[in-house]
């Protein structure tokens, strides 16, 4: 099934966020951040039932601190860990509040044995990486049948329905 834009997903659906969605907006991305603003406006408004994971919430962070530890410490993206495991303290320092508020936007699904083991088959199936396996096992679970995301390998997924910025 072809994608959809995140600006035509009808009203009233339930959708699972993927991380990427979440980090265009918080890091106001050049191209791709005001969609993901209105798309998570809508959520903030109840139009939409919009779902998230630990995984995303995990997944989300931790992109917000590596490009917080890029632009205060001007390190290149691969100096980033090497960085923090020499000053750990450098993550303590990094204001996550505003992720947390935006978090708080959304519903959260549970990641249980059922889940791990879902995706499993995903893995089989769809050539998914882990995590993305947990996402769509996290829809499957949880009846939700659309995704917000700009990963295009959940396009090949059956029964969920793509929705980009």
């Amino acid at each position: 099934m072809a994608a959809g834009n995140l600006s035509s997903i009808p009203s009233g659906e339930k959708v699972y966020v993927d991380s990427n969605i979440l980090t265009y907006h918080i890091l106001i991305d050049p191209v791709y951040g005001e969609s993901c603003r209105a798309f998570i406006n809508r959520v903030e408004d109840g139009e939409i039932d919009g779902y998230i994971s630990p995984i995303v919430v995990s997944e989300t962070l931790f992109n917000f601190i590596k490009a917080s530890v890029v632009k205060q410490y001007n390190v290149r993206v691969y100096e980033v860990i090497s960085l923090l495991k020499s000053k750990p303290e450098i993550v303590g320092s990094i204001d996550i509040e505003p992720l947390i508020d935006m978090f708080e936007l959304f519903n959260f699904t549970s990641i249980t044995k059922r889940e791990v083991e879902e995706s499993y088959g995903f893995i089989r199936k769809y050539s998914l990486l882990t995590n993305d396996a947990l996402h769509a096992a996290c829809c499957k679970t949880n009846g939700i049948r659309n995704i917000a995301t700009n990963d295009y390998d959940f396009d090949k997924v059956e029964n969920l329905r793509m929705w980009t910025p």
